[in-house]
C-alpha cells in the first residue's frame, strides 16, 4: 500500500513538471511572436533583450557612443547653424516683400529707375523662386518704362536662364531682338539720370548674340545676322562676318537676306584677297562665289558690281603670279617660273601683268614669241557710260553776299545768263546804266 502510494505521487509530479514546461514553451513563443507585431505596429524595430538581463540600447544611443567629442561637437553646430540660416531667411524673405512693395509705390508714381532698383533688391533678399522671378520681371518693366533697354536686356536674359519655366519665352526672346534693334538704330542707354547726354555703350553685338542663341531661327533671325556680318566686318573681324553670312545662307535658304548673304560673303572675299592672299586662298573663295552669284542670278541689278570685282580678283591673283614668277626665276628655277607665266598668259590674258609676264616668259622661252605690247586687250567689266549735261535753262540766279568780293551789305541785283555785268562791277561803270537799286 505504501509502495503504490510513492509511485502514485511520483507519477503526479511528473505531469506537474511536464505540464510547466510545456506552458513556459508556449509562453516564450508567444512573446516572441507578439514582439515583431508591436515593433511594426509602432514602426520601430525592437532590440533582442541581452542575457545578463540589462536593457537593450537604442540606435541613437549606439550612434551616439560610436561618435567622437569632436563629431558631435561639430553635429551640434551644424544643427544650430541650420537653425540660424532658416531663421535668417525667414527675416529676408519678409524684408524682401516689404522692399517689393515698395518698388510697386515707386513704379506707380513714375519713378520707374528707383522702381527697377527695388525690385532688384527684393529679388536678391529673398531665397524663394517664385518671388526672384517676379521681381525680375517688374524690374524689366520698369528699365522699359525708363528706356534703359540695356538693363532691361540684363532682366530678360537672367530670367531665361534662371527661371525658364516661370515666363514667357516666346515674349521674352522677341522682346530681346526688339531691343537690338533699337541699338542698331542708334538707342543708347543714359548712364546717370542728373546727366542724361552721356549715354552707355552699345550693345548690338551683345543683345543680337543672345538673341540669336535663344532663338536661333526666329522671324527676324535672318536680318540680324546679316546686320552683325556687316558690323563683324567693319570692326575688322571677318572670320566673324563670313561665319554670319554662312548662317545665313544655311537657315534661310531662297529668302532676300540669303541673296544680300551671297553679296557680303562675296564682298568678304573679295576684300581678304586684296590685302593679301599668298596662296590665292581667298582670291578662289572669291572666285567661286562671285562665279555661283552670277550664275544664279544673271539679270540681277549687281551684276555690273559682280564683274568689275572678278576683273579686280583676276588682277590680284595676275600679279600673284607673276611675282611669283619672277622670285623663281631670281633663285633659277626657270621651270617653275615658266608654269607661273604660262598661267598669267593662258587665264589673265586681259590683265596689266600679261604683257611683262609673255615677255618674261619669251625671255626663258626661247620658242615662245610675245604678242606686240600694242595689241588692244579689252577689259570685260569696263561701262560707257552716257554722260549728257544739264541743259542750260534760263531762270534768274542771285549773288550771295559771301560771294560778292567783300561787298557785304549791297544790293544784290537778279541776273540772267546773257548778263555780263554782276555786283562786281564798280560804281562808276554802273553808273550810265538805267537799272536802279
Amino acid at each position: 500500500m505504501a509502495l503504490v502510494s510513492v509511485r502514485h505521487v511520483v507519477t503526479v509530479c511528473l505531469a506537474a513538471v511536464l505540464s510547466l514546461g510545456t506552458f513556459l514553451a508556449y509562453a516564450q513563443e508567444t512573446e516572441e511572436n507578439a514582439a515583431p507585431a508591436s515593433a511594426s505596429e509602432s514602426g520601430e524595430t525592437s532590440a533582442a533583450a541581452p542575457e545578463d538581463g540589462t536593457e537593450p540600447a537604442s540606435e541613437d544611443a549606439a550612434d551616439t557612443s560610436e561618435m567622437t567629442a569632436d563629431e558631435i561637437r561639430d553635429a551640434e553646430f551644424e544643427a544650430k547653424k541650420a537653425e540660424e540660416n532658416a531663421s535668417l531667411r525667414a527675416k529676408n524673405d519678409a524684408a524682401a516683400l516689404d522692399v517689393f512693395q515698395k518698388g510697386l509705390d515707386l513704379e506707380r508714381e513714375g519713378n520707374f529707375r528707383k522702381a527697377a532698383k527695388r525690385y532688384l533688391d527684393a529679388e536678391l533678399l529673398t531665397s524663394d523662386k517664385i518671388v526672384k522671378a517676379n521681381a525680375l520681371t517688374n524690374a524689366a518693366r520698369a528699365y522699359r518704362q525708363a528706356e534703359l533697354y540695356g538693363r532691361e536686356f540684363d532682366c530678360i536674359e537672367r530670367l531665361i536662364k534662371e527661371h525658364m519655366s516661370r515666363i514667357d519665352f516666346a515674349k521674352a526672346v522677341n522682346r530681346e531682338y526688339e531691343i537690338a534693334d533699337a541699338f542698331y538704330k542708334g538707342h543708347r542707354d543714359a548712364m546717370f539720370e542728373w546727366l542724361p547726354f552721356i549715354k552707355d555703350s552699345d550693345r548690338f553685338l551683345e543683345c543680337s548674340e543672345a538673341a540669336l542663341n535663344n532663338a536661333p531661327c526666329a522671324d527676324s533671325a535672318a536680318e540680324v545676322r546679316l546686320r552683325l556680318a556687316g558690323m563683324y566686318l567693319d570692326n575688322q573681324m571677318p572670320d566673324q562676318s563670313i561665319e554670319k553670312y554662312k548662317e545665313v545662307l544655311r537657315l534661310h535658304p531662297g529668302t532676300d537676306s540669303a541673296y544680300y548673304a551671297e553679296l557680303g560673303l562675296a564682298d568678304v572675299y573679295c576684300q581678304l584677297a586684296s590685302r593679301g592672299d599668298g596662296d590665292g586662298h581667298w582670291a578662289n573663295l572669291a572666285i567661286e562665289q562671285l562665279d555661283h552669284f552670277t550664275e544664279a542670278n544673271p539679270e540681277a541689278p549687281e551684276i555690273q558690281w559682280v564683274k568689275e570685282q572678278r576683273v579686280a580678283i583676276d588682277k590680284i591673283q595676275a600679279k600673284r603670279l607673276h611675282e611669283l614668277a619672277k622670285y623663281h626665276h631670281r633663285n633659277g628655277r626657270d621651270d617653275l617660273a615658266e608654269r607661273y607665266l604660262n598661267q598669267v598668259v593662258q587665264r589673265y590674258g586681259e590683265t596689266e601683268h600679261a604683257i611683262p609676264s609673255e615677255k618674261l616668259l619669251a625671255k626663258i622661252d626661247e620658242t615662245y614669241e610675245a604678242p606686240p605690247a600694242s595689241m588692244p586687250r579689252k577689259d570685260p567689266a569696263h561701262y560707257d557710260f552716257v554722260r549728257n549735261p544739264i541743259p542750260l535753262e534760263d531762270s534768274d540766279l542771285l549773288i550771295a553776299p559771301e560771294s560778292s568780293d567783300g561787298k557785304w551789305l549791297l544790293p544784290i541785283r537778279d541776273l540772267k545768263k546773257d548778263n555780263r555785268a554782276d555786283s562786281r562791277e564798280s560804281y562808276e561803270e554802273r553808273a550810265g546804266s538805267d537799272e536802279t537799286y
